[in-house]
């Protein structure tokens, strides 16, 4: 079954096409990654599926129903939901009081989560249990400021799964991170992707993720999609090294 299809999307700004007759069909289940050099079109591909930009031309569905051009709203709403490249948080806030106010948010109840803080068991058993399955459990009381970058980015992730998304797109989830973070954030992300079947599609610049849990990889160059397969096919695909890699693997 197809979770999400791309026909023929082109998007341009003045004599710029930075998508340029894009198709892609990811499954549902699929783990995929976009590859490309930065100025490939990657994240405004990103900003066109989850609305925040309009396509000039294509169509894009989800679950076999056209969503071209929907406000992201409506988006989150039917299950498709974005954590981005630089995490979107209250920093001012508790980790937990990040959850707990998206979770309102995305049920509709009132922003103002001091009188609301126990108006729904269900709400709070949900966010105690993202914290848990992402590690953040101990960290409940902290403000997000006090965290460090890669916790931030995995809070960022946990509101994300407040809003119980079926197709999760991540911008970048390792941008910034140390060595350790990376390792640590890529196992994060292939635990939530069985534990929560997800289909997830992410932007990423750090190969060894990509090629460690992607089940299909698709590259983009100058917006334009220049190839799609499994690890191996891309890491010895002649127009991916020539345009991206810059490397053949033996």
């Amino acid at each position: 079954m197809t979770t999400l299809e791309i026909k023929n999307l082109s998007k341009h700004f003045g004599g710029l096409h930075v998508s340029n007759d894009i198709s892609m069909s990811i499954k549902k289940g699929e783990i995929a990654a976009i590859i490309g050099p930065n100025g490939a079109g990657k994240t405004t591909l990103f900003n066109q599926i989850t609305g925040y930009i309009s396509p000039d031309n294509g169509k894009i569905f989800y679950k076999g129903e056209e969503i071209t051009g929907s406000n992201p709203e409506k988006l989150v709403k039917t299950g498709i939901v974005r954590a981005f490249q630089v995490a979107s948080l209250f920093y001012d806030e508790t980790v937990y009081n990040n959850l707990h106010l998206a979770a309102l948010s995305y049920h509709g109840k009132n922003w103002n989560f001091f009188s609301n803080r126990h108006a729904s068991r269900d709400i709070e058993d949900h966010c105690r249990f993202i914290l848990e399955r992402l590690g953040l459990s101990k960290k409940a009381e902290v403000k997000a400021f006090e965290l460090s970058h890669g916790d931030q980015k995995v809070l960022d992730i946990a509101i994300a799964l407040t809003m119980k998304p079926t197709l999760l797109l991540l911008d970048e989830p390792t941008a910034g991170m140390s060595p350790d973070e990376r390792v640590k954030m890529t196992r994060l992300i292939k635990a939530i992707h069985e534990e929560f079947e997800l289909t997830t599609l992410f932007v990423e610049h750090d190969m060894d993720m990509v090629f460690g849990i992607a089940d299909i990889i698709r590259v983009l160059v100058r917006g334009e999609l220049i190839a799609e397969g499994n690890a191996a096919d891309i890491q010895n695909n002649p127009a991916v090294i020539e345009a991206y890699l810059g490397y053949e693997v033996l």
